[in-house]
């Protein structure tokens, strides 16, 4: 199960009574296996987490969400934070800690925790102008369109295994897949929707809907690409060739939204001091 989870506040935020959240076990190793592909950080049921082949960047952002797969930009720190690649396997004392929009917000912040501990992270967010699109409703009316569809899935539930019977094409539940010229995202907020859009246009997309809750989306467009290791599995095998418009028409058409062109500040992270790890 693949999950990328929100946090309220970027870099470190102790607990309530100043103790800052760890894992019970926490290993750190660099990845030997010559792979330069991008990596995969995992949560798995029973509190653990494993990320396998990843840079130390790619841990910042991922440690540092806001939202479902917000795609942080992080800046700054030695060369070797692009170029070093590690796996790191950890377990919390009980599950994860799942808030009622899904997100495990508790498990992120042990994973910065970890970062602080192993790599001496020391960062910071500040605002920086960006060209943006705006990801807006199309009407004043504010109708939604057919695709876009307020979510019944308990994320909480998916988490402890008991998964929802899903109907073919549909995706994962509190998850997302990019067969060839299809989105489907399930249990997303409208931020995180924002961030799956922006990976298939030229800039950074930030929600500006005002809607509030978790959504199932369904959209079909020229310029969505499965990822370089995309395998369609038998779901993907049965639906009928992709042949969407561009993505700027389907939004507005299936989704009921738009994508205005702006600039805007955007908070970007930025690493002040980063050390290799220290042995386990």
């Amino acid at each position: 199960m693949v999950l990328a989870v929100a946090v309220p506040s970027a870099i470190q935020q102790p607990a309530a009574d100043g103790v800052k959240p760890a894992f019970e076990i926490a290993s750190v190793k660099p990845n030997t296996s010559g792979n330069s592909g991008r990596g995969v950080t995992l949560l798995q049921p029973g509190g653990g987490l494993v990320a396998t082949n990843v840079t130390l960047r790619e841990l910042v952002a991922f440690a540092n969400q806001r939202y479902p797969f917000d795609q942080r930009e992080v800046t700054g720190g030695p060369p070797w934070v692009d170029s070093d690649r590690f796996d790191v396997v950890a377990k919390a004392t009980g599950e994860h800690v799942v808030d009622p929009d899904g997100a495990p917000r508790q498990t992120l912040l042990m994973l910065r925790t970890l970062l602080a501990e192993r790599f001496k992270l020391k960062a910071h967010e500040e605002n920086r102008d960006r060209s943006v699109y705006l990801l807006m409703m199309a009407t004043a009316e504010g109708t939604l369109g057919l695709k876009l569809r307020q979510s019944d899935i308990d994320c909480g539930a998916v988490m402890k295994g008991q998964r929802p019977a899903m109907q073919p094409g549909q995706g994962p539940p509190c998850g997302f897949k990019t067969p060839p010229g299809r989105l489907f995202a399930n249990t997303f907020t409208m931020p995180a929707i924002a961030s799956l859009i922006s990976r298939h246009v030229d800039r950074p997309v930030v929600d500006r809907t005002g809607l509030e809750g978790r959504f199932d989306i369904e959209l079909e467009a020229a310029e969505i690409k499965p990822p370089a290791d995309y395998k369609p599995g038998p779901s993907d095998l049965a639906l009928p060739p992709a042949a969407g418009p561009s993505i700027f028409v389907a939004v507005r058409e299936q989704l009921g939204l738009k994508l205005e062109p702006q600039f805007a500040p955007v908070a970007v992270l930025v690493i002040d001091h980063a050390e290799r790890p220290s042995a386990n």
